[in-house]
């Protein structure tokens, strides 16, 4: 059976079409996984910058904690900045928060800098020596990535914050 002409060129005509439509289609996917794929890394990089501002404020605080018995025989707690600060003061502890806290970023930078553009870290807000009579470290962390999307790539600057407290 033979197919007459005219419908030969409505059905090339058809073809056309749909293959417009599935390119069309194949863009819309393509940009969908991008997202999909830019919102992972961005995720990726926001946990691992967290856990690295956890560990150096935990790290700094359990290192400059000092627990020791006054007058009244009650127990207190102080977090000392040096170890420095701490001999003077005849106290015991295994290293000064921030000398610790310099340490612990010194061996997990390497992880945040993989494939960063820019790492940097603020402690104690600034070195604010009140946080350190409260017995309280705080780490502010920022990077900056270039995260790549279908179309092309994207800055990202990202600030995780982390605290640490000494409890009774």
């Amino acid at each position: 059976m033979r197919i007459p002409t005219q419908y030969t060129s409505k059905l090339a005509d058809e073809r056309g079409d749909v293959m417009i439509t599935m390119i069309f289609f194949l863009f819309c996917l393509c940009g969908l996984l991008s997202l999909l794929l830019f919102q992972e890394q961005a995720n990726f990089l926001q946990m691992n910058t967290q856990h690295t501002a956890d560990l150096i404020s935990k790290g700094a605080r359990a290192a400059g904690k000092w627990e020791y018995f006054d007058t009244e025989g009650e127990r207190q707690t102080r977090l000392y900045a040096t170890t420095e600060e701490a001999i003077q003061s005849q106290a015991e502890i295994i290293r000064g928060a921030r000398e610790e806290a310099e340490i612990l970023w010194n061996l997990n930078r390497s992880s945040l800098e993989r494939g960063t553009d820019a790492a940097r870290i603020t402690h104690q807000k600034g070195e604010k020596p009140y946080l350190y009579r409260q017995g309280i470290y705080h780490v502010r962390i920022g990077v900056d990535r270039s995260l790549s999307l279908f179309w092309g790539d994207e800055e990202v600057e990202l600030e995780r914050v982390s605290q640490s407290e000494m409890y009774d």
